[in-house]
This record gives C-alpha cells, sequence and structure tokens, in this order.
C-alpha cells in the first residue's frame, strides 16, 4: 500500500466538502456564543444543547447583514456555506445571511433572574457601600490559577506596598462553580467578622465566552455577593461582557485588572505628594517665620524707641522737678538776705498785720534764727 501525505488527506477531505452541495446554502439554527471581531470579520461559534461549530461572517457578507441579530445568547437561524480549511485539517461556517429565532437560554435565565432581583431590589443604589479608599486588606476570590489572579496582583503591587491581598480560592466555571464562588464570599465574611479585617472583596474571572461566564449569571451568588458585609467589587470578562454579579455588586469594573485598579491608592504616588507638600509646608513656615521675625524685629525697635522716648520724658520731668525744687528751696531765698518770721508755736507769719506789738517772734535766717520783741508795728 503506497502511503498518502496529511496534506494529501485534507485537501480530498476539503474538496470532497466543497463539492457537497447539500453544504451549500445550508440553514443552521443555534445559540451565538463567543462572539468577536477583528476588523471588518466576525467570528463565534453556533451551538445547541449537544454541540457547537465555528463560523465567520466576512466583512463582505457583514454589510448585507443586520449584526444586531448577531448577539451572544441570542438564537438564529444562519445560512451559510462550509468552509473547510486544509492546511489546519479544520472547517467552519461562512455565514451569508440571519435571521432571527428566538432567545437563547442564557440570555432567557439571565434576563429572568435579573428582572426577578431587580423587583426585589438588590440592584437599588442606596444598598451599595462605598468602596474603602485606604483598604488594609484586600480579599479575592477567584481562580488561583487563571490570569486574573496574576492581574490583579500585579496592579496592587504595581501601585501599593501597603494592602495585603488574600486569595480564597474557587472554581470560576463549570458545575461545582456557583458552590465555590459562594464558599469563597462566605469565608471571606467569616475571617472579617472573625478579627481578620478585609476591607475590599474583588469576585470575578478573566474573559471567555457566555457559557464561561454563566456561574456569574447565578441568583445563589447575587444574593450571597449582596448579603456580604465587606464592600464587593465585581470584576467579570471584559468591558463588554455584564453579569448579574455586576449589577448587585457595590462597585463594577470592566476587568479584573480595573477591578484592582479600583480597589487601592497608589501609595507611591501619595508618598510623592506628601514629601512634596511636606517641602511646601517647610518652605513656608520658613517664609512666615521670616516675615514674623521681622514683624517681632520693628516691634521691638519701635518699643525701644518708645521706652528711650519715655525714659527721656520723664527724665526732663525729673530735671524740671529738681530746678522748681530748688529755686523755690526758701535756703535760697534766705540766702538773698530774706528771713521767715514765725510766732512761738512755729506757725508763718506771712504779713505785718500779724504781728502782734510787745509780741515775742523768732528770726530765721539762711545760717540760723534769733527770738526778737516786737516794739513798733508800722503797715504799709
Amino acid at each position: 500500500m503506497k502511503p498518502v501525505t496529511v496534506s494529501q488527506v485534507n485537501e480530498y477531505i476539503a474538496k470532497k466538502l466543497r463539492d457537497d452541495l447539500n453544504l451549500r446554502g445550508l440553514a443552521v439554527e443555534g445559540e451565538v456564543s463567543g462572539l468577536s471581531r477583528s476588523g471588518q470579520h466576525y467570528y463565534l461559534t453556533l451551538k445547541d444543547a449537544e454541540s457547537q461549530i465555528r463560523c465567520a461572517i466576512w466583512g463582505s457578507n457583514a454589510a448585507r447583514i443586520d449584526m444586531s441579530l448577531v448577539q451572544n445568547g441570542k438564537k438564529i437561524v444562519a445560512v451559510c456555506d462550509i468552509s473547510p480549511y486544509a492546511k489546519g485539517g479544520t472547517y467552519s461556517l461562512s455565514i451569508r445571511y440571519v435571521e432571527a429565532l428566538g432567545e437563547g437560554d442564557l440570555a432567557a435565565e439571565f434576563r429572568r433572574v435579573k428582572e426577578k432581583l431587580e423587583k426585589e431590589g438588590l440592584f437599588d443604589k442606596k444598598y451599595k457601600k462605598p468602596i474603602p479608599e485606604f483598604p488594609y486588606r484586600i480579599g479575592v476570590v477567584t481562580s488561583p490559577t487563571g490570569a486574573a489572579i496574576e492581574d490583579i496582583r500585579k496592579i496592587i503591587t504595581a501601585k501599593n506596598d501597603f494592602t495585603d491581598i488574600l486569595i480564597f480560592p474557587a472554581a470560576v466555571q463549570g458545575i461545582a462553580a456557583v458552590n465555590s464562588i459562594c464558599d469563597g464570599i462566605r469565608a471571606a465574611n467569616s475571617l472579617n467578622r472573625n478579627g481578620i479585617k478585609i476591607d475590599t472583596l474583588i469576585v470575578g474571572r478573566g474573559g471567555g465566552s457566555p457559557e464561561d461566564l454563566a456561574a456569574f449569571n447565578d441568583e445563589k451568588i447575587a444574593r450571597e455577593i449582596f448579603a456580604s458585609e465587606i464592600p464587593v467589587i465585581s470584576a467579570v470578562g471584559h468591558e463588554i461582557d455584564f453579569s448579574i454579579s455586576d449589577f448587585v455588586a457595590d462597585a463594577r469594573a470592566e476587568t479584573p485588572t480595573a477591578a484592582a485598579d479600583m480597589a487601592v491608592m497608589d501609595t507611591f504616588r501619595l508618598k510623592e505628594e506628601i514629601a512634596r507638600s511636606k517641602e511646601i509646608l517647610a518652605a513656608s513656615m520658613s517664609q512666615k517665620l521670616e516675615a514674623e521675625k521681622r514683624v517681632l524685629d520693628s516691634g521691638k525697635a519701635l518699643l525701644s524707641a518708645n521706652i528711650r522716648s519715655k525714659i527721656a520724658e520723664s527724665s526732663a520731668a525729673v530735671d524740671k522737678a529738681v530746678i522748681m525744687l530748688r529755686e523755690n528751696d526758701p535756703r535760697r531765698i534766705f540766702e538773698k538776705g530774706f528771713a521767715a518770721v514765725t510766732d512761738k508755736n512755729g506757725r508763718i507769719v506771712p504779713e505785718a498785720a500779724m504781728v502782734i506789738k510787745g509780741g515775742e517772734y523768732d528770726i530765721i535766717m539762711s545760717d540760723g534764727r534769733f527770738s526778737a520783741e516786737v516794739t513798733d508795728v508800722d503797715l504799709n
């Protein structure tokens, strides 16, 4: 038997598929999942309960299709052709036309849970707890091996050298995911109540298909987030992904990376701002002290001048008083030949009219005194 190459096998199968008229203009019913875009082209998966197949809508066809019908979770009827890829040994469907069929199971469940919880008030802003600005410890409920936890660690440690990170490992997709995530939220709250303070809890995972993210639309997880005493940031998937967890959480982040950025402040920048503020404060204090010193020096000079002026004024007043006292000293008058007359009781006799003829008086002069008897009084 002559062997054939892998390429020959793939080319043969690809030709068979292309030549099969049953695989042209084929109407395929399925639910849209994993929709993405690259340039003008769209890529998605059509699935049913048992299987799935990869599909593409090329840019030339996309212009003729109502792309609002092609959304994750929606059921469509896609008219398509088989598109084998011989080099890779794979095949997909190239979609030429789309009709709406109905809401997919995941989308219907999402709408049901959202409407139910919204009516109960679980999305009400009045229940939203503020996210602490200066967290000491961050809890993270996610897969311990996924890219999300690495992104969260990287962002937090790059921004913050103060906050600790506690990881609560959880399955984030598959059958065990719902209970695992709920257990992680409860464990974080239990630690928080028992003295291990957790300021903020990030609950989420990285991107994936709607099926991968489905656990975060579960009612149990939503109620567990709502009951959390710790403020919760929901971080599920990418920017375009919305989950029930996003609506019930205290804050929604577009990605786990955004959640980490939201959860902590930049302590390195804060330290720089504090250092700058200290420099500004020190310069301001120095300027203030210099200004106060100038005011004090000016005050001291003014006070000294006032004191000197008061002293000079007082000194002049004293000199004047001394002169007056000196000028009014009776002894100075006596030195000029004047005398004072007193009666025997020592009272001054200022007028001749007060002198009694025959009376005795003391005559006080500059160098002594003597007594005299009045023999005659002559009034002017």
